[in-house]
């Protein structure tokens, strides 16, 4: 498992408070899709980890949940039709907050939990983003009709 060359270039985040954002998020999605695509790559059966490109994945992975996830609850809340419950994406997001307080399995020590770690978290995040962007949808939707 290598991470992308443009993931490794492009890594520096900062975080994005809800009240920035315009008319569009201020996300790298090209970056963020690539490291989620890099973590979702098959790897061949028996085939040797690149423990360091773990290492870096997983570490882009915890960057990239950390800056979408307050993006995602925002727009949950504010398109949630009852605030006393909080449905099924607010468990989830509830899901990868308590998985963001805990550390990676360490790639070193444990290669095949740090990729099923990195894979459950592509997927996580890649349902992250759906939240998050499911308002910049709409709008591009609303203004082509």
């Amino acid at each position: 498992m290598t991470a992308p060359r443009s993931a490794v270039t492009e890594a520096g985040c900062r975080v994005v408070h809800v009240e920035e954002l315009d008319d569009g998020l201020p996300l790298d999605l090209a970056t963020i899709t690539g490291t989620i695509a890099e973590a979702l790559r098959p790897v061949p059966v028996g085939a040797r980890l690149d423990t360091e490109a773990l290492e870096l994945t997983a570490g882009l992975l915890v960057g990239h949940v950390q800056l979408v996830l307050p993006l995602a609850a925002f727009a949950h809340r504010r398109r949630r039709p009852d605030a006393r419950k909080p449905g099924l994406v607010g468990y989830g997001l509830a899901y990868m907050r308590n998985r963001m307080k805990y550390k990676p399995p360490s790639p070193q020590t444990h290669p095949q939990d740090a990729l099923a770690w990195c894979q459950e978290t592509a997927r996580g995040l890649q349902q992250l983003l759906g939240v998050a962007l499911a308002d910049d949808r709409e709008r591009q939707h609303a203004a082509a009709r």
